[in-house]
C-alpha cells in the first residue's frame, strides 16, 4: 500500500530547491498510468487530508492521494525520485514500536503528521527501535536525512 512521499520534502522546502531550473513534476497512479507537468518559477503544490493540487499559472489540477503511487520532479541536471529515498521501516503498519535499518551515526529522526506537523523527534544510529506506542492510530511520515517513508500507527 504505497502512498505519495514528495508532501514531505514540499513541506521542509524541497520545492525552492527545484524550481530554479527547467523543472518536470510527475504523478504516477497506482494503476500505472503518469502524468507530466512542466513547472514554471509561479507553479504551486498543495494538498489536503485527500488532494493534491499543482495550479501551474492559474490552471488547476487535482489528484486523488489514495490514487497515487508516487510524484517526483526531474530537471535537466538531475533527477529527484522521492520513493526512491525511502527509509527501511519495520513493521508496517506498527503498534508500538518503528524499526528502521542503517541510519547514519547520531541521525535526527522526525516523525510528521500526514498534516506535516512535527510529531516527534530523536536521535538515533544503526539500526533503531523508536517508541510510538503514544502515537495516535493514523498515517504517519517518518524522515531521517534526505529519506523519508510512511508508515500506519494502529
Amino acid at each position: 500500500m504505497k502512498k505519495i512521499l514528495i508532501l514531505v520534502l514540499i513541506i521542509l522546502g524541497f520545492m525552492p530547491f527545484v524550481i530554479a531550473q527547467d523543472v518536470t513534476f510527475y504523478v504516477v497512479k497506482n494503476d500505472g498510468t503518469t502524468t507530466s507537468h512542466a513547472m514554471s518559477t509561479s507553479s504551486k503544490i498543495y494538498y489536503s487530508d485527500t488532494q493534491l493540487f499543482l495550479d501551474n499559472n492559474g490552471t488547476t489540477v487535482s489528484y486523488n492521494l489514495s490514487e497515487l503511487r508516487k510524484a517526483y520532479f526531474t530537471t535537466q541536471q538531475s533527477t529527484e525520485e522521492v520513493e526512491n529515498q525511502q527509509l527501511a521501516i519495520y513493521p508496517n503498519p506498527a503498534k508500538d514500536v518503528l524499526n528502521i535499518k542503517n541510519l547514519a551515526d547520531n541521525q535526527e529522526v522526525t516523525i510528521y503528521s500526514i498534516n506535516g506537523s512535527v510529531i516527534m523527534k530523536t536521535i538515533a544510529s544503526g539500526n533503531a527501535e523508536i517508541n510510538i506506542s503514544e502515537l495516535r492510530p493514523g498515517m504517519y511520515v517518518v524522515s531521517a536525512g534526505n529519506l523519508v517513508s510512511k508508515f500506519i500507527k494502529m
